[in-house]
């Protein structure tokens, strides 16, 4: 009797951890899914001392797959294979500034804003001079967030916070630079013969330094010599690098903190919101320069900001 006893508790000692090995791999086991949505995203960094700079908010979009590693009824981790695109309408509006044309055809090099004094450059006091950016900044990575997760209420509502890296894969721009007298970009319908105008089509990736993409020629009157200028700049036709060396305008790895908040409709269709912000600078050094003034022999002079994407992502996601 005893060892029939001694069976039976065996027994149902067995099915007991047989049940909690089953809930246990069913509750640890790996999670997968996708998620796409819109991606609202602008830049931050300083702004130049007399540039009246903006960045606005730009839509985008983001899609990926996720995984998730429970450690816990509660909480785990999740990893996330994901294409978002970031970037901002950026705007700069600059007085008493200048702009530094290079040779093209037959005309040579010119620095408007400054005359020069036997080999130095003196800016100008007699004359002032407006500069008007504006470009729609359009920056596509692949990103790997990493993230601890927490569930709450009855599993519908989860919280979570981690870090991110992303790798650019593709960077754009297009806009308009406009220089001119004060005078004349400030009135109401401008003389478009008074002013230079140049449309910007940046491929910040693949344009070359000096290259043109548009070579058509425009003209504007300026100070009463008429000028003949290119219609299309390339990302790196104003600056004074001399050898690219792969280093484009934003870099290559983009370092995040994010954090965010989704909500369970079902186990496995949730709507989500995700905070994304840069800890490191994005752009290169060597392409930031200021708007408004050079150095005395006719140099851009860099300004060495630190500039990052900040965004917020609002996403559908599917979870099996």
């Amino acid at each position: 009797m005893k060892f029939i006893k001694t069976i039976q508790v065996s027994l149902l000692v067995l099915c007991f951890l047989m049940s909690y090995t089953t809930q246990a791999q069913d509750l640890f086991k790996p999670k997968f899914g996708l998620r796409a949505g819109a991606s609202f995203t602008t830049m931050f960094g300083p702004q130049e001392a007399g540039v009246e700079e903006n960045n606005k908010l730009t839509v985008r979009v983001s899609a990926g797959g996720t995984v998730k590693i429970p450690l816990h009824e509660r909480f785990g981790i999740a990893a996330e294979v994901v294409f978002v695109q970031k970037g901002t309408y950026y705007s700069a509006s600059a007085e008493n500034a200048y702009l530094k044309l290079p040779a093209y055809g037959t005309e040579q090099s010119l620095i408007y804003g400054y005359n020069k004094v036997g080999s130095a450059y003196e800016k100008r006091t007699d004359k002032n001079y407006k500069r008007r950016v504006g470009m729609n900044i359009i920056n596509a990575y692949i990103e790997i967030p990493v993230m601890f997760y927490f569930e709450a209420l009855d599993d519908r509502l989860q919280f979570d916070a981690g870090a991110g890296i992303g790798f650019l894969i593709d960077s754009k721009a297009l806009g308009t630079i406009k220089y001119g007298e004060a005078d004349i970009l400030n009135a109401g319908t401008p003389d478009p013969t008074q002013f230079i105008e140049m449309d910007l089509d940046y491929k910040m990736i693949k344009d070359e330094l000096g290259a043109l993409y548009n070579g058509t020629a425009k003209s504007a009157k300026i100070d009463g010599t008429t000028r003949y200028y290119p219609t299309g700049p390339s990302a790196y036709y104003f600056t004074d690098v001399e050898d690219k060396a792969n280093e484009h305008i934003f870099k290559t790895v983009d370092l995040t903190l994010q954090a965010g908040v989704s909500y369970y409709f079902t186990p496995g269709l949730r709507m989500g919101l995700r905070f994304s912000y840069s800890f490191l600078d994005v752009t290169t050094n060597k392409y930031d320069y200021s708007l408004k003034d050079l150095n005395s022999d006719g140099s851009y002079i860099q300004r060495n900001d630190k500039d990052g994407n900040l965004g917020i992502q609002l996403f559908v996601g599917l979870q099996f």
